[in-house]
């Protein structure tokens, strides 16, 4: 038998399909996300990206994103690679409180269709950007 297709545990952004596919067909995991937006964005991406999620199994033969070093770290290493991992997880909530408000937009745009987009964002963008400055004091 040949190849399996497996999500993987290295290449993962959310779900780790793209950098699955990637490693399938070996070519590079920026490319197939790239396609992936676009169908995503073109509306027909969405639905089979969660079914592929769910269906293809995760690659048992990788480790999720840890190296197993056989030496020991120094100070400065731990200390650099915990601020990489706070920066990782900052992005990983930035990103997904972007996608939370989107989607509160989307079904508030489906529930009252008189509430209109072009007043939504300016006044998001403000309660953001307020909330951003006043949250650094």
């Amino acid at each position: 038998m040949g190849r399996k297709l497996y999500r993987s545990r290295e290449q993962k952004m959310l779900g780790g399909v793209c950098g699955g596919i990637a490693e399938y067909f070996d070519v590079d995991v920026t490319l197939v996300r790239l396609i992936c937006l676009l169908a995503i964005f073109s509306g027909f991406g969405l639905i089979p990206y969660i079914i592929a999620w769910i269906i293809i199994p995760e690659n048992p033969y990788q480790l999720k994103r840890k190296i197993i070093d056989e030496e020991p770290k120094t100070e400065e290493q731990q200390d650099n690679a915990v601020e990489t991992e706070d920066k990782t997880n900052k992005a990983n909530e930035i990103l997904g409180w972007f996608l939370v408000i989107f989607g509160v937009l989307l079904l508030l745009n489906r529930l009252l269709p008189w509430l209109s987009f072009k007043i939504i964002w300016p006044v998001l963008l403000i309660i953001i950007g307020l909330w951003i400055l006043f949250k650094k004091t």
